[in-house]
């Protein structure tokens, strides 16, 4: 089902269809370049997956990450909900051998909203919320473990944003398995902001996954995610399990697409994403 939007939206939509041109044209032209720089150090990418790879940005090189597109529908007895977002952004910029600053949008969020009970459709569309975070390597830049701290600001609008500042720290792990696999791990503790728009909360889990190179270019992994959330107004755990593929079009640059499954009540029942990274 094609979501239709409304007409204040399409000057934001321009925009971003424009935003996302720009990046294409940036970011293919290095496909025939596939050769080209055979010392090139190993593409460190954050996409595609739930878990967060422990490898750092070299210093003096920037990582952009862009979600071209991310469709969750989540449906329940009441209502059904399908959600867009266009144009996440996320630049890691290294400053030091085991030391990277991060700093990501959210993107420009399209929701569509039907009530079964009145029955009421609403649709909005709102800029997300910056966040802000650096990642460090315990043991090195290439990991296998650091740790990772990150601040949300409630910079954007509507059902976009939280309405309060939220943050947390992740320690991401890589375990190296036989015949190329490779375990990543991600445990996680949020503040996160309370549904009410004041205060914040406990959310704790992670995320577990595996991955493995299935050509010289094209990986492929599958993963879980749990996350228990202590709102006050009403616990909730959500899960999803997904599996993704990365194509690496050249050393620095790679497209990755996934699929997911809500496990949970609480969860998106579907999501579908695709995006790319780039090394500058």
């Amino acid at each position: 089902m094609k979501m239709k939007l409304p007409a204040s939206s399409k000057p934001m939509i321009c925009l971003a269809a424009i935003f996302l041109a720009a990046i294409f044209g940036f970011a293919f032209p290095t496909v025939a370049m596939a050769d080209a720089l055979p010392s090139e150090p190993a593409f460190c990418a954050a996409r595609p997956g739930q878990t967060t790879p422990p490898c750092v940005v070299a210093p003096g090189s920037a990582m952009i990450e862009i979600g071209l597109a991310t469709w969750e529908h989540s449906k329940t007895d009441s209502a059904r909900n399908n959600d867009l977002s266009l144009s996440a952004i996320a630049l890691r910029y290294g400053i030091a051998p085991r030391l990277e600053l991060q700093v990501g949008w959210a993107g420009l969020a399209f929701s569509s909203h039907l009530d079964y009970v009145t029955p009421d459709r609403s649709r909005a569309t709102n800029p997300g919320d910056l966040t802000v975070g650096a990642l460090y390597g315990l043991l090195g830049q290439d990991g296998p473990v650091a740790v990772q701290a990150f601040v949300t600001l409630p910079t954007g609008k509507g059902a976009a944003t939280d309405g309060e500042w939220s943050g947390g720290v992740r320690l991401p792990v890589a375990i190296p398995l036989a015949n190329d696999w490779q375990l990543g791990l991600t445990p996680e503790f949020d503040l996160a902001a309370n549904s009410s728009g004041h205060g914040r909360h406990s959310a704790f889990g992670g995320a577990a996954g595996i991955s493995r190179p299935i050509s010289g270019q094209i990986s492929a992994g599958v993963d879980i995610s749990v996350i228990e959330d202590r709102d006050p107004e009403g616990s909730s755990t959500s899960s999803m399990t997904s599996a993704s593929i990365a194509w690496q079009t050249s050393p620095n640059s790679q497209l990755d697409f996934g699929v997911g499954l809500g496990l949970t009540s609480s969860s998106p029942r579907a999501q579908i994403y695709v995006g790319f990274s780039k090394r500058l």
